[in-house]
């Protein structure tokens, strides 16, 4: 069990010493954001046929189609190690979104309807 911990804090520390996480400063942002918006603007545009612009529903397919090809394009050419990486990026697009979006809303809900009896005995 030592053993596994150990090549895992190895594995950390080469990662992170190497500065391979994929955060960005605000700088390098920027040069993004206006693509982003036009992106987003893409993705909402009422001059489709979605059955109600204003339904989140009729943005998931555009949302997927976008995500696919920019992926798509960055990986240029496929190996296990790049695949690897991007799903796992999309894993933590997932997580963060839930961090931060979800659990808020959940937490709220809960404040409202009030807890399921078997959380509240796990929370003591």
């Amino acid at each position: 069990m030592k053993t596994k911990i150990s090549t895992i804090i190895i594995l950390v520390h080469k990662i992170t010493s190497r500065n391979i996480m994929p955060y960005i400063n605000e700088d390098q942002r920027k040069e993004l954001d206006d693509a982003i918006t036009n992106l987003v603007n893409c993705i909402r545009n009422t001059n489709t046929h979605l059955n109600n612009p204003n339904d989140f529903s009729n943005y998931l397919g555009r949302i997927n189609y976008s995500f696919s090809r920019v992926i798509g394009q960055l990986i240029d050419n496929p190996s296990y190690k790049k695949i690897a990486m991007a799903t796992g990026v999309i894993e933590n697009i997932k997580q963060e979104l839930y961090r931060r979006l979800a659990s808020l809303y959940e937490d709220s809900k809960i404040a409202e309807n009030g807890d399921i009896p078997e959380y509240k005995y796990l929370r003591r």
